[in-house]
């Protein structure tokens, strides 16, 4: 009787500690890191890093990822079953906050839950405006925009051209792009700027590998310096759905123009830019994941405005640069470092 009694305890006692288990999951708070590219991607994995900064010391919060892999494959049909993918992830795990990643996770996703009330949405890395997602007008929404630290590119102009010698006259620049609407956005946001001491050229698309290689070989004149951003979307042949692999573009073009490379991205300089002054992507996810969980404290989102991105990083390739002969300070160097930004 006595074995019979204890047994029943402890079942009792399992069922119950069971039954609080599922009870808490259940009722967890959710956050769904939506992003419209994948971990293969040096930007992608640089954001989670600055999302598990914040991210990774918080308790009770169920954190779920989900990757659209929308930057090689970028086909319509394959972005439109991406999204559709994206927002049925978005039904099963029935979050409390999306952070959405970038335009195609806004674009095909998060945009559908625009005003909802029982979902938050904070984005990042939108470098273009927020309008076209209804995001300005919601009562849902927040995050923080992915600007081009034009100030610091400026500075960076100016301290090369004293090194190369070029005095009394504005250094010029060209930004040199594929045809993606991401270097669009890119390239309405620089003409906007007061480029200080810099004669800014604007931004020059390219459709394919050969038009980009032709203009490299023959910037000797036309400007004193390129600027590099985006270049994943060069076709290999007119009319081709075939793209150039980007560090096959990068090394090129450090290789063969007649004049100095600068990133816009701190990846430029992993792919072969001599230097490189960039969006925080660390930032970037600091900030959004910072905002999520005070979303998830029951903070008011509208004392959460949107931001605009701040920090830069610098990421220097030394062989490239010893290869040009040219000097930068020890500080770009250290910082480089500290960041994990600086290549041989």
């Amino acid at each position: 009787m006595l074995k019979k009694f204890t047994t029943l305890i402890m079942a009792t006692f399992i069922l119950t500690l069971t039954g609080m288990i599922l009870y808490e999951n259940i009722n967890k708070p959710r956050i769904l890191v939506l992003h419209s590219y994948s971990n293969d991607y040096v930007w992608t994995r640089q954001i989670n890093v600055g999302l598990d900064r914040v991210l990774g010391k918080v308790q009770g919060v169920d954190i779920r990822y989900h990757e659209m892999k929308t930057k090689k494959m970028s086909g319509k049909g394959y972005i439109d079953r991406a999204g559709i993918a994206a927002q049925y992830a978005i039904e099963v795990i029935r979050p409390n906050v999306i952070v959405a990643i970038d335009d195609n996770a806004q674009k095909y996703v998060a945009k559908q839950y625009v005003n909802n009330p029982d979902i938050k949405i904070v984005f990042a890395g939108i470098n273009g405006s927020p309008e076209p997602y209804g995001y300005l007008e919601a009562n849902n929404v927040t995050g923080i925009l992915e600007r081009k630290p034009a100030v610091a590119l400026s500075e960076v102009i100016l301290l090369l051209s004293e090194n190369l010698g070029i005095i009394g006259q504005k250094p010029k620049a060209i930004f040199l792009s594929d045809e993606s609407h991401s270097t669009e956005r890119d390239g309405g946001y620089l003409d906007s700027i007061d480029w200080v001491g810099v004669d800014y050229l604007g931004r020059h698309p390219k459709a394919t590998f050969d038009d980009w290689q032709s203009a490299v070989k023959n910037m000797k004149g036309e400007a004193d310096f390129i600027l590099v951003g985006g270049y994943r979307k060069l076709h290999k042949s007119p009319g081709s759905a075939e793209f150039v692999n980007a560090k096959e573009v990068m090394t090129w073009t450090e290789a063969n123009s007649p004049v100095p490379v600068i990133g816009m991205n701190t990846f430029n300089s992993e792919e072969g830019a001599m230097l490189s002054v960039g969006v925080s992507p660390y930032e970037q996810g600091e900030v959004a994941a910072t905002m999520a969980i005070k979303l998830i404290e029951g903070v008011d989102i509208k004392s959460l405005p949107i931001q605009t991105s701040s920090q830069y990083v610098v990421a220097v390739r030394k062989s490239a640069l010893d290869a040009r002969n040219i000097s930068i300070p020890e500080m770009f160097e250290a910082y480089a470092r500290a960041s994990n930004n600086y290549f041989n």
